[in-house]
């Protein structure tokens, strides 16, 4: 192997052979003869040391490569498995289409607020922000390993989204949900019978779940029966939307629930029969609710209605925050109309505060 100055041959090829910005060591093969390896070696030792000036690194990299080669496989692992999923959907679908192609440090603020103002016009602002917060986050690990000054997105704003479904059921709606009811069914012919109306086993195990714990649902088909613990009379959530774990106490109905399943001797078995799409539980639960005439209702909305109900109930907010598991107050802070007499609790500090004695009126002017 002959070698000269940062490039070798190799099988009748010459090489180059350097350190990158990073001290990392690399050898490309780089042309049949000397003379343009080393004009290879030269431009790639220009464009580092251009770097090390700049405070740049891969001055040239289009985001789409920056993404695949360097920011997915270090943020993929931190995300749950369902963000994860949802997450590259978005880099995929809605966002490399319009700077997947472009020069990381070609993309301008403008471009992306144009395209924000794209997407609000076909999605919901929530939807919208999901968008905008990846692109985000992405542009600012670029600021932080390096490979951005300063990051395009930082000043583009979030658009302003309503404060959100608030859905709670009443006793009655609760019945009719888990225990199903009667409909009256009438032929053209003037006869008429009752149907009843009752979910499946397994539905009502994932409703009678939802109710008793406020768990979303990607939560309780990932539960295992190593999350369970019958004699602490807890459950655990793991891999939740937020990252972090919870564990709960369980409910009487809860405990009642796991009680009756046929528990599994592997600690990884899931402990509510699996759908194999979570889709087939939504629509599942859709045409039952519609079914006991509770049409509109969403899966989700069970989450609310535990929310709605512990805070109906006086639950302090920092413990609802901790059974759902939401890290920021405003989750939260929606269900507080519903707190038994919130307003009233809280004039009372001004009552509390108000000077002894008896406030005259004002005397009337002659």
């Amino acid at each position: 192997m002959s070698r000269r100055d940062g490039v070798f041959k190799r099988n009748g090829w010459w090489w180059i052979d350097y350190e990158d910005a990073d001290g990392k060591r690399h050898r490309e093969k780089a042309a049949p003869s000397y003379e343009v390896a080393r004009l290879v070696y030269r431009d790639k030792m220009n464009a580092i040391a251009k770097g090390e000036v700049t405070g740049v690194r891969e001055e040239g990299i289009r985001f789409r490569d920056f993404v695949d080669k360097r920011y997915w496989p270090a943020v993929s692992a931190t995300l749950a498995p369902a963000w994860r999923e949802r997450s590259r959907d978005l880099l995929d679908r809605q966002i490399f289409p319009a700077f997947g192609d472009a020069r990381l440090s070609a993309i301008r603020q403008d471009a992306i607020e144009r395209w924000f103002a794209a997407r609000l016009e076909r999605v919901k602002p929530s939807t919208a922000n999901k968008e905008l917060s990846r692109l985000k986050h992405a542009l600012g690990r670029a600021v932080v390993w390096g490979y951005l000054k300063a990051s395009p997105a930082a000043r583009v704003k979030k658009a302003k989204e309503s404060d959100g479904r608030v859905r709670y059921l009443t006793a009655e709606e609760r019945d009719r949900l888990v225990n199903g009811s009667d409909d009256t069914v009438k032929a053209s012919d003037g006869r008429a019978w009752t149907v009843r109306h009752e979910p499946n086993a397994t539905l009502k195990a994932y409703i009678v779940a939802a109710l008793q714990t406020g768990a979303r649902r990607s939560e309780l088909l990932r539960l295992t029966w190593g999350d369970v613990d019958m004699r602490q009379r807890t459950v655990t959530f793991r891999q939740t939307k937020n990252g972090h774990d919870r564990t709960i106490p369980m409910t009487a109905p809860m405990h009642a629930l796991l009680g009756s399943l046929l528990r599994s001797l592997d600690s990884t078995a899931p402990v509510l029969p699996r759908y194999d799409d979570p889709k087939v539980l939504t629509r599942a639960f859709t045409r039952h609710a519609r079914r006991v005439g509770l049409g509109g209702l969403t899966f989700h909305d069970l989450r609310h209605d535990a929310a709605s109900t512990l805070t109906a109930a006086g639950v302090g907010q920092r413990a609802v925050m901790e059974i759902l598991g939401h890290r920021d107050p405003r989750m939260t802070i929606r269900y507080q109309h519903l707190a038994p007499g919130h307003l009233q609790d809280a004039m009372l500090a001004l009552e509390k505060a108000s000077p002894t004695g008896t406030i005259s009126a004002p005397a009337a002017r002659a």
